[in-house]
């Protein structure tokens, strides 16, 4: 997952902390506040700034005052965003949540700004200077779009209520998340260990039993996933599924109905038929038909499939009890663990001792140093808590970007993984004058920038200490990938002159295609052999392992695809139906059936853990758009996932661009055509 933060376009001299995420690692919550209040009252300057403009202004001047509205507001939004999710302190946390709140409002103002609007529209686009600036003007062209669609041009009423409502959807989507990361349920086995066979050796030996020989058991990541892959016990396995589906319930059952209800007035009142046909507008589908379309496609493409893994899972669970008729979901991930046991002779518990999480750290940073060209430096600063990691890139002597990793669990903290972009990389004018006369993104002179960008990654993988390796899952390792797909988009693409088009800028459908196809590093047999040891013997990963363990994970992709249309389908249905009146609960019942075959288990609130909801809103179909684009350009890439000539010329057309051009534009750019589906049907197929 990305999580993507943005803030409106103020001179980062004005603000030291605008430079650098650096002085507010630490931070409490009254630096947190004052860094904010500077960087407002520096954007407000910019914006009267920009406003007063002469007309003869040259284009390239007036887009540079345009673009300086965000600089300084670019790292405390950041921050903000972050701390709201993962900082130790309460206090710390509602002052982030403030401080997004005061943000937020402003950009809804500034969204609404028919000055600035009016200053930005006064720009020759058909000029000649504009037509010799490719990324400039897209720059213009897509901001006049975006205020146009935040209602700049509407009646005084309507721009009104749009200011409350978007107020409003920040504080709701805080409560949302707030009832998700706070409500970490437990289940508790009184028979003790008895009850965790069939579980790992090092996992039960992580949850000794209480006094009374008890063993708890929590919905978090680290204990779900394992539990539900390996745990014998079908009651166990459902006690806990129940309780992880019902997080969040009952608060954010009205929580969500609320944000649908707000969301669905927003974009009526913009024009729009539904929030779904509003969100879809300005990504690569265009329309929410489209995009059902790309749904119903895709749950079409897996029928087959889906069919004889049902049939295989079905006959495993007739073995024990013969009266089965069909499988319910807290019971599909032990089946299919099953059968790549038995059928595939491979089990996920065989390759865990090569993954403790240190090592898989490392393998990560590595892979990506050697196929990207860059050094990793470790930085010894002080963060927000003690397990933070602090990391330079470098490249040539060249400091590109700075990271930080937050990667194990804790109360409180963000439950799932995701990148959060904290500060947008700017190259000086001087540097980036070539490039945006060519379209390109590196700087002529490639110096310093005027400012790093940097991003974190949040997880919550196992943690290697002096008494626990921290294994972990393949499908964590998988993720680790995935995630730092995402890191390195944000990292390489903040070379830019402007901070609009910098980082992940580009269309929302596309943000998970790094990420995506950086996942296939995790299943290849040199890379994996490069770090991954066991944590006993030091012996490398067995080659005929990997390919178990790669047959294994394409094993189920028919059934774990409709599941991930499921999402899809849900999320595009509740944002394209009028609320009113809606039963949330009611929608699940009717979809689930319509994509996969596991019933909707009674007493379950899926939605209120839903996160996606608040996030991505409409978009979930996102995920499997992007995989069918990542297929795609992993055709580009020969037999050797490590040649770096092509991983070059793959960071260089499709992640340093950012946002300057449309993301069909970079994939053909890599791919030398325009993408397809072929890659993706051939891979369902095979």
């Amino acid at each position: 997952m990305h999580t993507q933060t943005s803030a409106p376009s103020a001179s980062s001299a004005s603000v030291p902390s605008a430079t650098t995420l650096t002085p507010l690692l630490a931070a409490g919550p009254e630096a947190l506040a004052e860094a904010a209040t500077a960087a407002l009252a520096s954007a407000a300057a910019a914006r009267d700034r920009f406003v007063a403009l002469p007309a003869a202004t040259p284009f390239l001047a007036a887009v540079d005052a345009f673009d300086a509205l965000g600089h300084d507001l670019n790292t405390v939004t950041g921050a903000a965003g972050l701390f709201f999710q993962v900082h130790p302190e309460h206090a710390v946390r509602e002052r982030a949540a403030s401080v997004e709140q005061d943000i937020s409002r402003y950009a809804t103002e500034l969204s609404l700004d028919r000055a600035v609007y009016e200053r930005l529209a006064a720009l020759d686009l058909d000029s000649a200077e504009a037509k010799a600036q490719p990324v400039a003007r897209r720059l213009v062209e897509k901001a006049l779009r975006d205020f146009r669609r935040a209602g700049v041009d509407r009646d005084e009423a309507t721009r009104a209520r749009v200011v409350e409502l978007r107020e409003e959807l920040v504080l709701i989507g805080q409560e949302f998340s707030r009832h998700i990361a706070g409500d970490v349920r437990t289940i508790t086995l009184p028979e003790g260990r008895a009850g965790l066979a069939g579980l790992p050796e090092d996992w039960i030996a992580s949850h000794p039993p209480a006094a009374d020989g008890s063993v708890t058991v929590t919905t978090n990541p680290t204990d779900f996933l394992p539990f539900m892959k390996y745990a014998q016990s079908s009651a166990h396995r459902k006690a806990l599924y129940l309780a992880f589906h019902s997080r969040g319930a009952p608060a954010n059952l009205d929580v969500l109905s609320r944000m649908l209800a707000r969301r669905h007035e927003l974009a009526t009142i913009l024009g729009y038929a539904s929030w779904a046909a509003y969100a879809t507008e300005d990504k690569m589908i265009r329309t929410p038909e489209r995009a059902a379309q790309f749904i119903a496609r895709v749950t079409e493409l897996t029928g087959a499939r889906l069919q004889r893994e049902l049939d295989e899972l079905l006959a495993v669970q007739r073995q024990r009890d013969p009266g089965a008729r069909l499988i319910h979901d807290y019971d599909r991930m032990q089946l299919m663990e099953s059968v790549r046991r038995d059928r595939l002779r491979y089990d996920s518990r065989d390759a865990r001792p090569y993954f403790p999480y240190a090592a898989v750290q490392r393998g990560v940073l590595e892979t990506t140093s050697r196929l990207y060209g860059v050094t990793l430096h470790k930085l010894d600063l002080a963060c927000w808590h003690p397990d933070i990691e602090a990391w330079d890139v470098r490249e040539n002597g060249t400091l590109l970007a700075r990271f930080y990793l937050d990667m194990h669990p804790r109360t409180d903290k963000y439950k799932h993984a995701a990148m959060f972009d904290l500060v947008n990389g700017m190259l000086p004018a001087a540097d980036a004058a070539t490039a945006g006369a060519a379209g390109g993104t590196r700087g002529a002179g490639d110096g310093a920038a005027t400012r790093l960008p940097e991003a974190c990654l949040v997880c919550n993988f196992p943690q290697t200490t002096d008494s626990d390796p921290g294994l972990m899952e393949p499908g964590e390792v998988t993720t680790f990938f995935h995630e730092f797909g995402h890191l390195m988009h944000h990292l390489l693409a903040g070379r830019q002159r402007w901070l609009a088009v910098s980082g992940i800028s580009t269309e929302w459908d596309f943000v998970e295609v790094p990420s995506q196809l950086y996942e296939e590093w995790a299943r290849d047999v040199a890379v994996l052999q490069s770090f991954a040891r066991h944590h006993a013997t030091g012996e490398p990963i067995p080659s005929a392992l990997v390919e178990r363990m790669r047959q294994a994970a394409e094993y189920g992709k028919g059934i774990n695809t409709r599941i991930q249309m499921f999402y899809a389908g849900l999320s595009l249905e509740y944002y394209s139906r009028d609320p009113a009146g809606l039963d949330t609960t009611d929608v699940i019942r009717q979809q689930k059936p319509r994509y996969v075959p596991f019933p909707h288990e009674e007493g379950t609130t899926l939605q209120t853990g839903f996160g996606h909801l608040e996030g991505y809103t409409a978009l979930y179909y996102t995920y499997m758009w992007s995989l069918v684009l990542a297929k795609d350009l992993l055709s580009g890439f020969g037999a050797d996932l490590m040649d770096t000539t092509v991983a070059r010329r793959y960071r260089h057309c499709v992640l340093e661009p950012g946002g300057s051009k449309d993301a069909e534009l970079l994939v053909s750019d890599f791919l030398g055509r325009p993408f397809d589906f072929r890659a993706f049907e051939a891979w369902l197929a095979a």
